[in-house]
């Protein structure tokens, strides 16, 4: 197994949360196992990550809006981030109880709204 090496960038300009889950998306999609991440292939630990990395990002005083505004995507523009439980109570039923897939949903969710938002004019 080889390490995880985040990207070189990132040693001059930290990464939002954003850009970590694309990360992650990309390792997991390159056969890294995604309980490197997580700990173990279960929604709620991911989503605990996900709260972890932009609680980290809160400590440092970093505004991280662009998060903030796929939260509001998700909720208005895709109606995936429902009352009551979220987006992972969500994903793991709409992927009758598979964690990896409910993972994998979330993830794809998230480089679809990044490739939207960053998109060139």
């Amino acid at each position: 197994m080889s390490p995880i090496l985040p990207p070189q960038e990132w040693k001059d300009h930290p990464p939002c949360t954003l850009d970590i889950l694309l990360f992650v998306r990309q390792q997991i999609r390159e056969g890294t196992m995604p309980e490197m991440f997580f700990g173990r292939i279960h929604i709620h630990a991911m989503a605990a990550f996900v709260d972890g990395v932009h609680f980290t990002m809160f400590c440092h005083h970093r505004r991280d809006r662009e998060y903030m505004e796929f939260i509001d995507w998700l909720r208005d523009a895709k109606n995936e981030f429902p009352a009551g439980g979220g987006w992972s109570k969500k994903f793991l039923k709409d992927c009758k109880g598979d964690h990896l897939a409910a993972i994998n949903k979330f993830l794809d969710f998230v480089a679809e709204f990044v490739a939207l938002k960053r998109r060139a004019p």
